[in-house]
């Protein structure tokens, strides 16, 4: 058997049709890759967008959590003062009753 033999002009048809076909197979891939990248910059812009509305949500229940433990003490030292006041009123009355009585006394004495 012969091998075919083909003629230069028929050599060149045909690296013209492989060429173009390597060309369709290049564009394709490169479509495809354009594609890709573009959907994992979508995907990453959406995960960056749920991590930061996530991490303001935890933070603001942090927040929270200490404005409402900031108030509790704020109230209890509120009740401590107003109780130290109170038994300095309580305790200042009965000096001063005194104090008047030892004016008047001194006042009187003269």
């Amino acid at each position: 058997m012969k091998g075919v033999q083909m003629s230069k002009a028929d050599i060149l048809v045909e690296v013209k049709k492989a060429e173009k076909a390597a060309a369709i197979t290049i564009k394709k891939a490169e479509d495809k890759a354009q594609s890709l990248v573009s959907e994992a910059r979508t995907k990453a812009s959406g995960m960056i967008s749920e991590s930061r509305a996530t991490g303001q949500s935890s933070a603001q229940a942090i927040i929270d959590t200490a404005k409402e433990a900031a108030g509790k003490e704020a109230e209890k030292v509120s009740a401590e003062g107003d109780s130290q006041i109170a038994i300095i009123k309580d305790g200042g009355a009965d000096r001063r009753n005194a104090a008047v009585e030892l004016v008047m006394a001194s006042f009187m004495a003269e």
